[in-house]
């Protein structure tokens, strides 16, 4: 078959696929990681900048910005300047601030530092030294500040080291995990830190690490929410500050399996933070950057914030100055704040709006890719260059507005980017082998067919498996000869040039006749038209096709007669006979021409029946075989005859019109006839003259009528044998 070769592609292609994803390979594996975070990237963009605005929490920015540097100084402030900003959180009803800055080293004092120089470089006299060391506490910054961390609820930022190095003390841990659970869960482990100095540290009580680890593309997409350091585990800045706000402790959930432990998420209060084994999370991103709200630090520190924006808010207080360095890669922007990442992960633990990936997913996603790929291997060879086009165009859309709603509803992130791309070569290998290949066998197909069917014909046959034409083959089909009456003493009145236009006139509508009863046409003779029903495609009711054909060319003959008036063209009345049967069809002829044709006995009968039209005065006629089980037409048995060349009796039909327009008077007509009719073939000669002579009297212009009573009339001067059959024997074509 010709769809297997596209199929066995496709089959192909799903293969690779189900490789791509399930090989150890490291080259392939960060392929697929590259793909999966494209695929992430993309679906939450399109997730959070087209969706609706996602809803936020209680917290606030306060932004160490450009500005303030200008107004206030550069950075780093003096941490007396930073108390000021501590105070005014407090006083403006701030529930908890948390810093994005580090302070591990102690800041300078100004007294002690006047003092060292005088005793090295001035010999500064006793009194003016014991003056200079009263004034120490006045300039201890360090104090002042951490006396504005203790009046309220703060959190210090610590960061976690790969190497052996610690700096200050780090506050009290979460918790502390036994050293089998912690080498059984996966918390990523740091080897040192970088913590703030004790006397701030001690003020402030807690603190939060700010770690967060961009993929292999540099981009950050998930952030851990917890560390561990000798077997104890500390918060990051943001959970850390959420627990403060909600004042809330912190447990893990470890589910067994089997004899080992396996973390899977944080609980605090009535929530549960799914995570990944090694306690990182998705981080829940609502906007691009500045969609939390953002004060400036310099309006907070001259009143210049409106009133109540603070009131039991968690502040973050961060930098997006330029050249701090606190602006990162993020997944939804590059560049994004840091001190936002921090804000939207709090924002995320207070609402639970954290998606997850768990490990079954991977399941998930290797079926989705085997199922639509299988789908797509095996129903896109029978599609067309356009619909595969509308597939490429609208699939990957559908497919993303389905991962959507499942991530809205549900939280899972699905990797659906490989069965897009999956689905997209393989409609893309198929568009390509229907231009190199299905447009050559069209142009085959037209060249040997379209001179015989419609366009849609070869469309259609295009679609199925077979070789038309190429051979000939029996096949049971329906055959119609048209033949315009009189035409010889028509043609004796004409000029060439006009015999040919009037030919064409009727020839196209015709033919157009044919066309869209699905039927072919085998040649024009002269006058007459020949087509047939059933091949090249095959056709179950090809009688019936080619006898509504037949009544359709007869009006179109009435509707063509103003026209043929018009131009002075003589009347035109046609006969149509049809024949059924078994026949000879296919390409046949000689190295020079050849025609798509039929052949065969059945062929002859139907061109002996239309010659046979004007002989009983009907339009159409068919035969038996034509006739058999045609319940949507009116049909007139007219007479059992044997034509030339034939042996056997034939009986044929007219057809009268189609079953709705039948009315009463012509059925009780009809009733009429074929009960004389019988009474004929009964030899009841005298009845079957009384009520041929009643329906001859009523319908003059009906010619069957009186052939009958002619008939009778024979055979009641000349008996008929007692053999007769009532079979009628024709001698002429």
């Amino acid at each position: 078959m010709r769809k297997r070769f596209p199929i066995f592609i496709g089959l192909l292609l799903v293969v690779f696929a189900i490789w791509l994803l399930i090989t150890p390979n490291k080259m392939v594996r960060l392929f697929i990681e590259r793909l999966d975070h494209i695929g992430y990237d993309l679906q939450l963009r399109t997730r959070v900048l087209t969706g609706k605005a996602a809803p936020l929490s209680p917290v606030v920015i306060v932004d160490i910005d450009d500005r303030s540097l200008k107004a206030e100084g550069r950075w780093p402030w003096p941490r007396s300047l930073l108390a000021k900003l501590v105070n005014e959180l407090r006083n403006q009803g701030a529930a908890v601030i948390a810093f994005d800055i580090f302070f591990s080293e102690k800041e300078n004092n100004l007294a002690e530092t006047i003092i060292k120089t005088l005793k090295k470089d001035y010999h500064a006299d006793p009194a003016t030294l014991t003056q200079l060391n009263n004034l120490v506490p006045l300039f201890d910054e360090d104090a002042i500040f951490a006396k504005s961390l203790t009046s309220t609820s703060s959190v210090l930022a610590l960061g976690f080291l790969p190497r052996p190095q610690t700096q200050n003390t780090l506050p009290p841990p979460l918790m502390t995990l036994s050293p089998v659970e912690s080498n059984q869960i996966s918390i990523i482990t740091a080897k040192g830190y970088i913590s703030n100095i004790p006397l701030l540290q001690k003020a402030a009580k807690v603190a939060g690490f700010i770690n967060i680890f961009s993929d292999s593309d540099g981009i950050i997409r998930r952030a851990p929410l917890l560390f561990n350091y000798q077997n104890n585990i500390y918060p990051a800045l943001a959970l850390q500050a959420v627990l403060s706000y909600l004042d809330e402790k912190a447990e893990l959930i470890t589910p067994a399996y089997g004899a080992s432990i396996k973390l899977e998420g944080i609980r605090h209060g009535h929530s549960i933070i799914p995570t990944d084994e090694s306690g990182q999370v998705f981080i829940p991103f609502v906007g691009k950057s500045y969609t939390f709200p953002y004060y400036s630090a310099t309006d907070l520190l001259h009143n210049m914030t409106p009133k109540d924006v603070f009131a039991g808010k968690i502040v973050f207080v961060g930098t997006s100055a330029t050249g701090l360095g606190d602006l990162t890669a993020t997944a939804i922007q590059n560049p994004f704040p840091g001190v936002e990442v921090q804000a939207t992960l709090a924002n995320g633990l207070l609402l639970n709006t954290f998606s997850h990936n768990p490990e079954w997913t991977f399941g998930a996603n290797l079926f989705i890719t085997l199922l639509l790929g299988l789908l797509a291997a095996f129903t896109f060879p029978y599609f067309g260059p356009r619909r595969l086009g509308l597939i490429i165009i609208f699939v990957p859309p559908l497919l993303l507005f389905v991962n959507n709603w499942v991530w809205q509803a549900s939280g899972l992130i699905l990797s659906l980017l490989m069965p897009v791309l999956l689905i997209f070569m393989i409609a893309i290998f198929n568009m390509l082998y229907g231009y190199l290949f299905e447009t050559r066998r069209r142009e085959q197909l037209k060249e040997m067919f379209g001179q015989y069917v419609p366009e849609k014909h070869i469309d259609e046959m295009l679609k199925k498996s077979g070789s038309y034409g190429l051979h000939g083959e029996d096949r049971n089909l329906s055959v119609l000869f048209a033949d315009i009456r009189s035409f010889t003493t028509i043609s004796e009145g004409m000029s060439a040039s006009e015999l040919v236009e009037m030919l064409n006139t009727f020839f196209t509508p015709m033919t157009e006749i044919i066309f869209n009863h699905h039927g072919t046409i085998d040649k024009y003779v002269g006058d007459l038209i020949m087509a047939f029903w059933g091949a090249p495609l095959t056709d179950k009711h090809h009688a019936h096709h080619a006898i509504e054909s037949a009544l359709d060319m007869q009006a179109k003959v009435k509707e063509l007669q103003p026209l043929l008036s018009e131009r002075k063209w003589p009347v035109i009345k046609i006969g149509v006979g049809i024949n059924s049967g078994n026949m000879s069809v296919g390409d046949m002829g000689s190295r020079f021409r050849r025609n798509y044709t039929v052949l065969g006995d059945e062929v002859n009968l139907a061109s002996r029946i239309e010659g046979l039209t004007k002989f009983y005065g009907v339009d159409i006629m068919v035969t038996e075989s034509t006739q058999h089980q045609q319940k949507h037409f009116v049909f007139r048995k007219l007479d059992i005859v044997r034509v030339k060349g034939k042996n056997k009796g034939i009986v044929i039909y007219e057809v009268i019109c189609r079953s709705k327009n039948l009315t009463p008077a012509l059925e009780e007509e009809l009733k009429q006839y074929h009960h004389a009719l019988d009474l004929y073939f009964e030899r009841k000669w005298d009845e079957a003259y009384v009520l041929m002579e009643a329906l001859h009297k009523t319908h003059p212009d009906t010619k069957i009528y009186h052939l009958y009573i002619e008939r009778i009339n024979e055979f009641k001067n000349h008996p008929a044998p007692d053999d007769w059959d009532g079979i009628y024997a024709h001698a002429t074509k």
